[in-house]
């Protein structure tokens, strides 16, 4: 089994889902320590009427509560979503898929979702389903993981069952490859090369998969997956 993992991030980019592409399974690993002010809580769409990114960010509590994890972080009971969707209608209406993506994403954002992690996972296996990926999606806290950086990487693979684990290379500063060797649990590296596609505009990059979604529609999902692979 191919194996990777991931923090449950908000409206994940192109980036996310190239390396579940790549994979048989990701574990979304929410009990890790919230970061402020990180995708966790936001990502970045096209500004319609500026032709900018903008970002939208999920208001959460944070005081006094440092070192929360993102299992626990809450959303703040405001109507974030309204000025979310409002955003996200007014910059894809004219999209070619906007009548097939529009109403689905609407229907989970208004969920009553009172942790962060519960709204970021459900967007990720929405996402992955409509970008026709295969990897099953599963959640660090039905597994029993111990340690932290790299030796809670190998202990995800072995909770799982994993030969393989690929990390993309943010991972580079904190990862000890030797470990997976002492593991025998072969290491991988991701390589990524942002998808450029038809957005309607003068294009922008590192926007949320959403974007490759209203624009493209079924043929999202083989976008992403050209633009991941493995590094030789």
């Amino acid at each position: 089994m191919i194996l990777c993992a991931h923090q449950p991030v908000y409206l994940p980019g192109a980036i996310l889902f190239s390396k579940i592409a790549l994979c048989d399974a990701i574990v979304l690993i929410g009990h890790v320590q919230l970061e402020k002010s990180s995708w966790q809580t936001r990502n970045r769409i096209r500004d319609g009427k500026r032709n900018t990114p903008q970002y939208l960010s999920v208001p959460v509590r944070t005081k006094g509560r440092f070192g929360q994890s993102i299992n626990d972080t809450e959303i703040v009971a405001v109507p974030w979503m309204k000025k979310h969707l409002r955003s996200i209608f007014l910059t894809y209406k004219d999209r070619p898929y906007f009548e097939e993506y529009f109403e689905p994403l609407k229907g989970l954002l208004e969920k009553d979702w009172s942790t962060l992690s519960q709204l970021n996972n459900a967007l990720i296996k929405k996402i992955i389903k409509w970008l026709n990926l295969s990897a099953n999606v599963f959640d660090s806290r039905d597994l029993d993981i111990q340690g932290s950086k790299t030796e809670m990487l190998i202990a995800i693979c072995k909770a799982v069952g994993a030969t393989d684990f690929i990390s993309n290379p943010g991972a580079a500063a904190y990862l000890d490859e030797g470990l997976f060797i002492d593991a025998d649990i072969r290491h991988h590296w991701q390589e990524f090369m942002p998808p450029i596609y038809e957005q309607g505009h003068s294009f922008l990059s590192d926007l949320s998969v959403i974007d490759i979604l209203f624009n493209l529609g079924p043929e999202a999902g083989k976008i992403v997956r050209s633009s991941a692979s493995i590094a030789s």
